[in-house]
Formats: C-alpha cells, sequence, structure tokens
C-alpha cells in the first residue's frame, strides 16, 4: 500500500526533485502551491508526512502548522520543515511551532528519505500505542515482528502474560491494576538498557499481555531478569496480610470465591533457531501453545520461562 508525501511548497523545482527521488518507491508525492492549498488538500485526504516550505503564498507555513496541530484529526502528521535558513534559533523556533524535524536546503538524497521513513514510523507507533503504556500497541508489534522475519536474523519472541491479574485488579481496583500494568512496562523498558545489544523491543499488546523481542542468544538471560524483576516488585502491590497469606480471595470468571495466588509472570519464548518463523501469526501460535503449557502446570511458585527447543 502506498504512502503519501504532500510538498507544501511553492518551489516547483522542489517538487519535481522530491517527485524523482521518490519516483519507484512506495511513497506517493502530492505537490501544493500555497498554504492555501496545502491545508485543503490535507483535509480531504491526510497524507502520511508534510515537507513544508515556511515561505508561501495566500497562507505561510508558519500558520499552516498551526492549524495542523490545532486540528485533532491531523494533529498527528509528521511535519518535515524545509528550509534554507539551518541556523539553530530557526531550527529551534520551528519545534517549537510542532515540526516533527528540519532539513535545510540543499539536503543529501539519503538523509532526506531516511528521515521521513523515520517520522513515518513514529507516527505509525505513536497511533497504535496503547494509551495506559505508551508502549507499541498490536499493529506496531506486526509491523517490528514483519521487519524482523523479513531479514532473517536471529529471532526470540517472548510472550509475557501476567498471571492472577484478573483477581488481583477485581480485589484492589483499577488504579492498582493500571500501576501494575505500568511497573512492569517500566520493568521491561529498563532491561533495554541492560541487554543493549540484544535489538530489543518491547510492546503492550493489552491488559496484562506484553511482547519483547530480541536476539535468541539472551533469551533465557533476558527471561531470568524479567522474572526476577517483577517477583521482586510484586509483594509491594499487595497488603501486609495478603503478602503474610501469600494469596488473595476473589471471584473466579463463574462468579464463585476463590483463593488466588500472588501475581507472577508467564513468559513463553519462541525462536527461529531451530525452526522457521516465517509468519506473525505462527509466532503467536507457538506462543500461545507455549505459554497454555505454563499455566497448566501445578504448585507453580514464582515466574516461569520456557524458550521452545523444537524444531519444524
Amino acid at each position: 500500500m502506498n504512502k503519501t508525501i504532500l510538498v507544501a511548497d511553492d518551489d516547483k523545482t522542489f517538487q519535481r526533485i522530491i517527485k524523482r527521488v521518490f519516483d519507484g518507491t512506495c511513497w506517493q508525492v502530492e505537490a501544493a502551491d500555497d498554504g492555501v492549498a496545502a491545508l485543503e488538500s490535507i483535509s480531504a485526504r491526510p497524507p502520511d508526512v508534510i515537507l513544508l516550505d515556511l515561505n508561501m503564498p495566500r497562507l505561510g507555513g508558519r500558520e499552516l502548522l498551526t492549524r495542523i496541530r490545532g486540528n485533532p484529526r491531523l494533529a498527528m502528521i509528521p511535519v518535515i520543515i524545509v528550509s534554507g535558513d539551518d541556523a539553530p534559533a530557526e531550527q529551534a523556533s520551528q519545534f517549537g511551532l510542532g515540526a516533527d524535524d528540519f532539513i535545510s536546503k540543499p539536503f543529501d538524497t539519503m538523509d532526506l528519505i531516511s528521515r521521513i521513513e523515520a517520522a513515518a514510523r513514529r507516527a505509525r507507533r505513536m497511533l497504535g500505542a496503547n494509551p495506559l503504556t505508551f508502549l507499541p500497541g498490536g499493529p506496531a508489534i506486526e509491523e517490528e515482528a514483519a521487519v524482523r522475519i523479513k531479514t532473517g536474523a536471529p529471532l526470540a519472541f517472548f510472550y509475557v502474560d501476567i498471571d492472577n491479574f484478573k483477581a488481583y485488579n477485581d480485589t484492589y481496583g483499577y488504579l492498582n491494576g493500571d500501576n501494575a500494568i505500568k511497573c512492569v512496562a517500566g520493568l521491561l523498558t529498563d532491561l533495554q538498557n541492560d541487554f543493549a545489544g540484544e535489538r530489543m523491543f518491547v510492546g503492550h499488546i493489552g491488559g496484562d499481555d506484553f511482547v519483547v523481542m530480541a536476539n535468541p542468544a539472551r533469551a533465557e538471560e533476558l527471561a531470568r531478569a524479567i522474572a526476577a524483576g517483577f517477583d521482586a516488585m510484586v509483594p509491594g502491590f499487595y497488603s501486609e496480610a495478603d503478602r503474610a497469606r501469600g494469596m488473595i480471595v476473589s471471584k473466579d470468571r463463574g462468579g464463585a470465591s476463590r483463593e488466588f495466588p500472588l501475581m507472577t509472570l508467564t513468559i513463553a519464548i519462541a525462536t527461529n533457531e531451530k525452526r522457521v518463523l516465517d509468519h506473525y501469526a505462527k509466532i503467536v501460535d507457538i506462543s500461545a501453545e507455549m505459554k497454555r503449557h505454563l499455566k497448566s502446570l501445578k504448585n507453580r511458585t514464582g515466574s516461569i520461562y520456557l524458550k521452545d527447543r523444537r524444531g519444524d
């Protein structure tokens, strides 16, 4: 599916250059000669990225940018300022207006392409981000998996689920439940620094389900760090009495009262070390199967992980 760049610039030569740069790519280039025409085009069919000149007739670039950012339907569109003035003060003033990036003329073609791709990628992730944790959501997770599958690089896909979360949420309330979820998100993102060389990606599917992607070589070490980190913080989520008992009493999905242990993590890890992971759905199926197995284990204590060692 083609993505769209709107070039809002009255310089015809610049418009032709941008069209040539992206000719034959997945990007479709449209142009507007002035700010009014640009605003009409953006409102009718919002583009994926806007390249914006500041000095245009009828409606200047600064005013156009202000109107875009003031419209909730258009506010998330990435806007890259293109200007002949590359002074730091000028760049800073445009970021203050809400610009996402700044490119000075003349520009390097590859730099322009990479900045446009990065701006579009950030926007897609922000639109799909989980509103509680601000981590990439379902569409961004699937996109990241597709990129890693396409490259054929070593991949470990972690499905991370909080056990007994519903019982905790029902007993302690949504604010405490949300806090527990945000703490897991913080734990996972903090570990990105400790495992910086592992190409670690963290996503939040929703509810109490998270995804981590990384290199498989240190997958079990990473899983141990996740499990240990969560188990260390769990006691702080409960009252002193519940900590002492090691469980809470809550209603199950059928409405019957029963005892639930303190929260733990189940971590299922699918890798392409011994099998081909050629589709996101296959990865999800494998990790979901492993998760069900782990959750069925009796007399569990603490968080648990399992790395898939089976071949095709």
